[in-house]
């Protein structure tokens, strides 16, 4: 198997794992559904990082791939990736508690407080991995996204998914799934609040070298 190959199983197999645990703990009724989908995500972002870079998001994808720490084809594949186990993992999660996944359901879109809950959720998240990654403190990415997602899913009105492959992904959640026009909605959020990050990163980037004169 080729390097690309490898890359693309990992961040397939990551953000399976991921939407299992997300689909799985809402199903499962638990007063902890949070605890289940954050540490699933920081343990998969540990076991991948060394394979692929860990991201499980393709919103951290296009932020690598705007660094130029991506290339085009990768950036490709990866996003293909996460998407593709988006759909595996709300389908192996629905599976385990004997529940059928649903075709989407139409809307008419979102509403503000959505919308800067996911913009938030992801400009968040994006600037933790930009800020430990630029600060070689990347060893700990996984807990710190891990802390971010939980403490966002609390106080965020969508659960902070703060990630296309997992707004793709709930599209197909059981019982009649997350409606289209709201999760189309909430990627470009999701974009947008990456965008941020990178203004962020940029900003007090360049205020951090001028200190250290």
């Amino acid at each position: 198997m080729n390097t690309l190959a490898k890359k693309l199983l990992a961040e397939f197999i990551g953000v399976t794992v991921f939407l299992t645990a997300i689909t799985g703990a809402i199903l499962s009724g638990s007063g902890l559904p949070t605890v289940a989908l954050a540490t699933a995500l920081g343990l998969m972002i540990l076991l991948t990082a060394g394979v692929s870079g860990g991201h499980l998001n393709p919103a951290v994808s296009l932020f690598f791939f705007a660094r130029k720490q991506l290339s085009a084809t990768d950036l490709v594949g990866y996003i293909g990736a996460q998407l593709a186990g988006g759909f595996a993992g709300t389908l192996i999660g629905s599976a385990i508690w004997q529940k059928s996944i649903s075709a989407p359901a139409l809307d008419n879109g979102a509403s503000i407080a959505v919308i800067l809950s996911e913009l938030l959720a992801t400009a968040g998240l994006v600037w933790i991995i930009g800020t430990l990654a630029d600060s070689n403190r990347g060893n700990i990415i996984p807990v710190a996204v891990g802390l971010w997602v939980a403490a966002a899913a609390i106080f965020t009105s969508t659960g902070a998914q703060a990630n296309p492959a997992v707004s793709f992904g709930l599209l197909f959640f059981p019982l009649g799934g997350h409606p289209l026009g709201t999760q189309a909605v909430l990627v470009l959020a999701q974009l947008a609040g990456a965008l941020v990050a990178v203004v962020l990163l940029n900003t007090f980037g360049a205020k951090a070298k001028g200190s250290k004169k």
